[in-house]
């Protein structure tokens, strides 16, 4: 079931796959068991990734690679357990954890890193090494916290039925940008593949200069946000039929709307920037701020994946 790799990279490279970094700490643990579930879910490779710079406590290049060996062993161990059938290949690489994890998403479906790691030996996912990876890697990222495990999001979707949508929910932001929409899309696809209910929120917030100049007497920005909501889900609507779709819109800043609408959810998708102009959701500035608070695992899509 395992395939083993060396720093040239993946035998998985042309198959549908799912890239996680691991390093043995918690936090890597928990986007370990995700990859896991969402590799049987979907039926795709799961590729397990451990890297490392050699030297970086004084080790040798020998114990480096050892250590991360155990890291991929351990890991493989827990995730035949959690999903047995998945296909399952492994990597461990001498040279910096971000640079093999944005290679490694190179034509992967996702790619799953901790929210930080251990910050010793091998200092893999670390927050600087997950920002590096939403911001370069070459497909959608997820990332996972620790604190998250005991959510629905990694126990509950591992021990029970992918069809039961009755502890499932995905959030999704959107603005009516490209990037937005695309996010719209991938969840909407990964709500009618678990069996989720999907929930999809706009915001919407008076101009700032509102109250010193004149606006039109009809000027309704939060009409205006529901409609425009309500015309974003209707293809979704008539293209997945049997997904169940709650949209809202909310007068606010949307980092704060996404991370308090997060609160029990299994995922939450946002794009990585949007158009700034109706409603200014999904800037970097957003997305970055769901990775670092929300209470959820996190997928975030660039433009063009």
């Amino acid at each position: 079931m395992t395939a083993d790799t060396n720093a040239k990279g993946s035998t998985a490279s042309t198959r549908h796959r799912i890239v996680v970094g691991v390093d043995g700490s918690e936090h890597s643990i928990a986007a370990l068991e995700w990859a896991a579930a969402q590799a049987q879910r979907s039926g795709v490779v799961l590729e397990i990734v451990s890297a490392s710079v050699p030297g970086n406590q004084y080790l040798s290049r020998s114990e480096v690679e050892q250590c991360l060996q155990s890291n991929v062993d351990e890991a493989t161990r827990r995730a035949q357990k959690l999903a047995p059938g998945v296909d399952i290949t492994s990597a461990t690489l001498a040279v910096p954890p971000e640079a093999v994890l944005i290679k490694e998403s190179a034509g992967a479906d996702l790619l799953v890193v901790g929210s930080r790691g251990l910050g010793g030996f091998t200092g893999l996912l670390l927050g600087s090494v997950s920002r590096k990876c939403v911001h370069r890697a070459k497909c959608p990222v997820v990332v996972v916290s620790k604190h998250e495990t005991g959510s629905h999001a990694v126990r509950d979707q591992t021990e029970t039925s992918v069809q039961d949508s009755s502890a499932h929910r995905i959030v999704v932001g959107v603005d009516g940008s490209p990037t937005s929409i695309a996010a719209l899309e991938w969840a909407a696809n990964q709500a009618e593949l678990t069996g989720a209910t999907l929930d999809v929120l706009m915001t919407w917030e008076w101009p700032y200069g509102y109250g010193w100049s004149p606006e039109p007497a009809d000027y309704d920005p939060e009409h205006e946000c529901e409609s425009a909501l309500s015309d974003l889900v209707k293809s979704i609507r008539e293209a997945r039929p049997s997904v169940s779709i709650q949209e809202t819109a909310i007068e606010g800043h949307p980092s704060p709307s996404l991370v308090k609408a997060s609160h029990g959810a299994d995922l939450l998708v946002v794009g990585s920037r949007g158009h700034g102009d109706f409603v200014g959701m999904l800037l970097g500035s957003v997305s970055e701020h769901c990775v670092t608070s929300a209470h959820c695992p996190v997928l975030v899509l660039r433009d063009g994946q």
